[in-house]
């Protein structure tokens, strides 16, 4: 007997979306590993199971993995929990699924609540084709650079953002995404479940000054071009766009050019030159209305 590794969904807040198949499986796992056996207990206590818990975090995943080896050995059936929501999404797991596969542990997923999933559908966003991106990086440049790599992408766009960092987040988003379609789902399946939708810009001034409690979940519209993206007109209409709104938002020009250089897939002096070219004829154009 190969012994099974059961990735055990949990609910992101309403406890009422605990199915059964997930009850009997917490009740009858030899194993369970919990992401936060202090979140996971109260789960279990709520359906009256007393089990000894493990736990099982970024920190010591690779550790636990030993413990698949015996499971494996013994026949044992483990069961992995996150705090909520899917496990290995922005979760712990991967590590484990891997070892248990190598092993040949039979590895089945409990279907269940996932908070990106949920926001997506009720967003009003387009639903067929998304890219889930996570949490961005924490540090400001990583954070940036991510940002400008999904510009031109297509698909709409899923995002986890901790409350303590939406603003931040949303105030970098709104220099490379301002017009663009977006929903901040928060307190998903909760009582006070809110969807905050508009443009980013909009969404801006809707959060500024407001205290934004529980985790969130930002849904953004994909790019979408009037021209196909490799049409030479294209590019320059975007480009256009994209340096005028940076420059209005005073931005430095050697920032900018680094900036457009990695989103336009230009040599950076090239693109510095375009800018200097552009605040030129800005200004020239700022000349003629003040001497009509």
């Amino acid at each position: 007997m190969a012994g099974s590794l059961y990735l055990v969904a949990t609910p992101v807040g309403n406890l009422n979306d605990l199915s059964d198949r997930v009850k009997d499986i917490l009740r009858s796992a030899d194993i369970l590993l919990a992401e936060d056996t202090r979140v996971t207990i109260r789960l279990l206590n709520h359906l009256g199971i007393k089990k000894h818990l493990i736990s099982c975090h970024q920190h010591n995943e690779k550790e636990r993995t030993k413990i698949l080896a015996e499971a494996a050995e013994k026949g044992w059936s483990v069961a992995l929990v996150s705090d909520a929501g899917t496990p290995l999404i922005s979760d712990p797991g991967d590590l484990l699924v891997t070892e248990a596969i190598s092993l040949g542990l039979n590895v089945i997923p409990i279907a269940g609540p996932s908070a990106f999933l949920l926001a997506l559908v009720g967003s009003g966003l387009r639903c067929d084709r998304f890219a889930f991106e996570g949490f961005l990086p924490d540090k400001p440049k990583e954070m940036k650079d991510r940002l400008i790599s999904l510009v031109r992408e297509q698909r709409t766009l899923i995002f986890y953002i901790s409350p303590h960092k939406l603003n931040r987040t949303v105030s970098e988003m709104l220099t490379h995404f301002h017009d663009r379609k977006a929903c901040l789902a928060r307190e998903l399946t909760k009582l006070h479940e809110e969807f905050i939708r508009g443009t980013v810009q909009e969404l801006s001034v809707k959060i500024e000054n407001t205290e934004i409690r529980g985790e969130c979940v930002l849904i953004l519209e994909g790019f979408r071009p009037d021209q196909p993206t490799e049409e030479v007109g294209a590019d320059i209409e975007e480009f256009d766009q994209y340096v005028k709104y940076r420059l209005e938002q005073g931005d430095r020009a050697s920032e900018l050019a680094q900036d457009a250089a990695k989103l336009f897939g230009r040599k950076r002096s090239d693109v510095y030159k375009l800018i200097v070219d552009f605040q030129k004829d800005r200004q020239n154009r700022l000349g003629e209305c003040d001497n009509s």
